[in-house]
């Protein structure tokens, strides 16, 4: 039972019986979420949301999602329909997919205006002058607003997750283009997105540091930076650019971010906007250049070009559908990354603030004696401290302790090998992933074994390119700062946060993704080869190594080692 809440824990074999076998989650989270992740995950994420969308657009092949926790760590699975609900849902799924198909990217521009809705009063609200009372209130409030944006979150992943696969299956057998296939790549690139317009942004600020010439007070300490511009005019120009980028451009700002995407636990922009800088001075470093802004005219050119070649291709009878379900297919190119924009960034840092201020006000009374201890607590004890208080404080002080030691403990665990990829039976793995479109364009198994094709490692999808370079692991953003320009990214994973990076390196390797995972969308835009979900990379390559990254055919070489 981790951290008390037991709700979803792996009940062994009744679970093994119900699901046949769950699936660590490994593309999201290196190591276990902080308690008070964990347990929004169990509450808003696991409980219902994988089930929600499934409810509007009657996907044949499956209800929902499985979720259980093992030792703090999450295992998914598919909650697969029977041969009798499937026949039922199929009219329904294909009369509701005739109206996405006829306006593709409605269903997602919808339901970021239904998000935007919900933040700004969250983002009016200043929470310091609440009493006791309304803020906790607040608490709850912007708890459930958490809730909902993980009804959005797979309300937008699951739909287009079932275009894609149909999509690419059709590609696959009419025309025999494999989703690694180079002009598969050409066919989904050249779309801007509200992501990528944020790290223009970022650009944007590079460019005019250099024109301001500023350099000397980047090359301080990041936390020297700002302090440093304070001293002359054209650092105060800079500060004020700056300032708007955080706090107006975009929608309500540009800070609602932390580096940790998938937690509450690392301080936003807002909080400590020196985190930004080593982002700048990367791309002082290559001039201040945004990539996809570059390239996007060439390939939005190459694409429609790619277009017409493939639906030349297609017999006549077909030609429609398979068009429709392409450009709905597109939409999710842009969807898949501008969610994490619109739906983590804003709602975890809602999420961060809130809990942190009622840190705050447990520290000032003597409850805790960091701010940041809320992070290993569940949300009603935050707000039974935040009501209470003082007289609270004994149970409070008890669970940070007992939950903190079961945390430091659980992340021990993938380091040393002892959390199982898989529980159950993996004969059903090929299974799972079929019948669940978000799990099938997420996890795809590797193209080939790499001693059968003489490759240190191959993975399972990718963005074309072949280069070769110094390989520089990174096992996550505290270790950003080791990224130096020309470098190939070898990591874990890689999600929206990393995404300025993207400028400064040559290639990205990672271990875990799928067709559809963050390195290959965004190498692909920035034109940078990709290869994901080689399983082992972080394992077999060591930093400093000289390697080879082919991203057409999913393979890394090592070429030398340090």
């Amino acid at each position: 039972m981790s951290y008390g809440y037991d709700l979803l824990e792996f009940c062994g074999e009744p679970d093994i019986e119900a699901y046949k076998v769950l699936i660590l989650d490994a593309l999201h989270w290196v190591s276990c979420p902080y308690p008070l992740f964990y347990y929004g995950m169990g509450e808003h994420l696991w409980l219902h949301p994988y089930h929600f969308a499934y409810d509007d657009f009657h996907a044949p092949t499956k209800r929902g999602s499985g979720w259980r926790s093992y030792k703090g760590y999450c295992y998914i699975t598919a909650d697969p329909t029977s041969d009798a609900e499937r026949k039922e849902r199929e009219p329904k799924f294909k009369e509701y997919m005739t109206k996405v198909l006829a306006d593709p990217s409605a269903p997602w521009e919808r339901l970021k205006q239904d998000l935007r809705a919900r933040y700004g009063p969250f983002m009016d609200r200043n929470i310091e002058q609440l009493g006791d009372g309304h803020f906790c209130g607040h608490l709850w409030d912007v708890w459930d607003l958490d809730r909902r944006m993980w009804e959005i979150h797979f309300e937008c992943l699951d739909l287009y997750s079932v275009v894609l696969a149909t999509w690419r299956d059709m590609a696959a057998e009419m025309l025999q283009l494999h989703y690694t296939d180079p002009l598969y790549a050409t066919l989904m690139s050249g779309y801007d997105n509200d992501l990528f317009r944020l790290n223009k942004g970022l650009a944007t600020l590079a460019t005019r540091a250099m024109e301001l010439k500023l350099d000397d007070a980047f090359k301080l300490p990041d936390e020297q930076v700002m302090p440093a511009l304070e001293q002359t005019a054209a650092g105060k120009e800079w500060l004020e650019a700056f300032h708007h980028f955080l706090y107006e451009e975009g929608f309500r700002g540009q800070g609602w971010r932390m580096q940790n995407m998938l937690e509450y636990c690392t301080p936003t922009w807002f909080e400590k906007p020196h985190l930004a800088i080593a982002d700048i001075r990367r791309l002082m470093a290559i001039g201040g250049v945004h990539a996809p802004e570059m390239r996007i005219e060439r390939l939005r050119k190459e694409r429609e070009e790619a277009e017409k070649e493939v639906l030349a291709k297609i017999a006549p009878a077909d030609r429609e559908w398979f068009e429709l379900l392409m450009r709905a297919s597109q939409a999710f190119t842009v969807a898949c990354e501008e969610h994490n924009y619109w739906c983590e960034f804003r709602a975890f840092s809602l999420v961060r603030l809130a809990a942190l201020e009622a840190g705050k006000r447990m520290v000032k009374s003597g409850v805790l004696e960091d701010p940041e201890d809320v992070m290993y607590l569940l949300m009603p004890q935050i707000v039974l401290g935040a009501a209470g208080r003082e007289r609270n404080a004994a149970p409070i002080k008890a669970a940070v302790k007992r939950n903190r030691e079961e945390f430091e403990y659980n992340r021990t665990l993938f380091d040393k090998g002892e959390m199982p990829m898989f529980l159950g039976d993996p004969s059903f793995i090929p299974y799972v992933v079929t019948v669940d479109p978000l799990l099938n364009v997420q996890i795809s198994p590797q193209l080939a074994k790499p001693e059968e094709v003489g490759a240190t490692c191959v993975g399972a999808a990718g963005a074309p390119g072949v280069v070769e370079g110094t390989a520089r692991v990174i096992m996550g953003p505290h270790e950003w700062g080791k990224v130096q320009a020309g470098d190939i990214m070898v990591a874990p994973l890689t999600m929206a946060t990393w995404t300025p990076l993207f400028s400064t390196i040559k290639a990205v390797v990672t271990d875990h993704g799928g067709m559809l995972s963050h390195p290959v969308i965004v190498g692909r835009e920035y034109g940078i080869p990709a290869v994901v979900g080689t399983m082992d990379a972080t394992k077999k390559i060591k930093d400093g190594d000289r390697i080879r990254v082919d991203g057409n055919l999913c393979r890394v070489y090592v070429l030398e080692s340090k």
